[in-house]
């Protein structure tokens, strides 16, 4: 068989494993909604699991044989005291460090929202719009849960509890867009509106010599950490902070990116950018040259989130994976993550290590 194209899923040809509903294994174009991957009965398991169902113990055991070689490691996590100046109206850190026993032993007290640092976005973070005739306004979470549900504490149903019992653990596959850009002198802001087209990500796969695999974890290095810490003031993180109209740079929001990434086989996706996809969401993405068509642009969340169930990693630490890549000369790796084990959690520091 010849070699895989960098957006061909090299798939294999073990036995597939009965939690995986056929609807996953479809092809994009064959999916009776695109929007709606919701095979697996309310309050289950692979409805908890969502798209990491793909992570079972073969691709699992798999990516550890294939990748884990040198054994040496890198955290993906950011401080949890950043983003230190709160956004979107979000609490900053607070770690407050008590003694006991007259100084003889101390705790710590941690108090923080999640998404101010690295997370995985859980799926009740996000909802889609599911209108009716009575409720014009109505949205859904993954599965058709409902706001109501999530505000029960009685209700788990697609809580953060089913990923920490297996972990997001598997292949990692980066896609190194900092060092694309910089090879080309392309100049940006990660906080602007610039976005990444799939053309470009196919290109960086291919520069890497990266094939992917199903039940992969897509990382994207954008860029935003590297810009906080090193180059941004004070005053600077202060305005963005109290912006009522936020940028962020991140990957196209088009029908040909979630095409790719559900092709891909990807069970997770995550980067070092703020929302992962560029914010906010365009209306359309120019093509080729001068009055050539423009691409429909849509909003990724609904479809990654609450469409498919797939988990979305955001303000990820990639800094140090990336020089690990460069030095390993390879663009793969094993990835060990443990949300936390809280019952009906929204989101989760990611807790994630690359093993090499």
């Amino acid at each position: 068989m010849g070699e895989l194209s960098p957006h061909q899923p090299d798939n294999g040809n073990r036995g597939e494993d009965p939690s995986i509903h056929s609807l996953h294994l479809t092809p994009f174009d064959d999916l009776p909604n695109r929007k709606q991957v919701w095979p697996n009965e309310p309050g289950s398991r692979e409805e908890g699991l969502g798209r990491l169902v793909l992570l079972t113990p073969d691709v699992v055991a798999s990516a550890a044989a294939s990748c884990i070689r040198s054994g040496r490691r890198v955290s993906l996590g950011w401080e949890l005291n950043k983003l230190e100046i709160a956004n979107f109206g979000r609490s900053p850190c607070k770690h407050e460090i008590v003694g006991l026993l007259d100084g003889a032993a101390f705790d710590d007290i941690y108090t923080f929202n999640p998404q101010q640092s690295s997370q995985w976005d859980g799926l009740r973070h996000f909802s889609q719009p599911i209108p009716t005739e009575d409720e014009p306004d109505r949205r859904l979470f993954y599965g058709g849960v409902t706001k109501q549900e999530i505000m029960d504490p009685t209700n788990h149903r697609i809580g953060l509890q089913y990923w920490a019992k297996e972990g997001i653990c598997g292949r990692g596959v980066l896609l190194d867009y900092v060092a694309y850009a910089e090879k080309r002198a392309i100049k940006y802001s990660t906080f602007s509106d610039h976005s990444i087209p799939l053309s470009v990500l196919l290109e960086i796969a291919q520069e890497e010599n990266l094939t992917f695999r199903r039940g992969d974890i897509l990382f994207v290095r954008i860029g935003v950490t590297k810009q906080w810490d090193t180059q941004m003031t004070s005053d600077e993180k202060a305005e963005y902070a109290v912006s009522t109209k936020p940028q962020h740079a991140g990957v196209e929001g088009t029908e040909e990116m979630l095409r790719w990434l559900w092709d891909s086989g990807f069970a997770a996706v995550a980067s070092d950018a703020i929302s992962f996809e560029v914010y906010p969401p365009k209306k359309s993405y120019p093509r080729g040259g001068e009055g050539e068509a423009e691409v429909d642009g849509l909003f990724m969340h609904e479809y990654l989130l609450a469409g498919w169930g797939m988990p979305v990693g955001e303000l990820f630490d990639l800094e140090a994976l990336s020089g690990m890549c460069a030095r390993e000369g390879r663009w793969d790796f094993f990835v060990a993550s443990a949300p936390f084990n809280m019952p009906g959690g929204v989101s989760s520091p990611p807790n994630c290590i690359a093993i090499f």
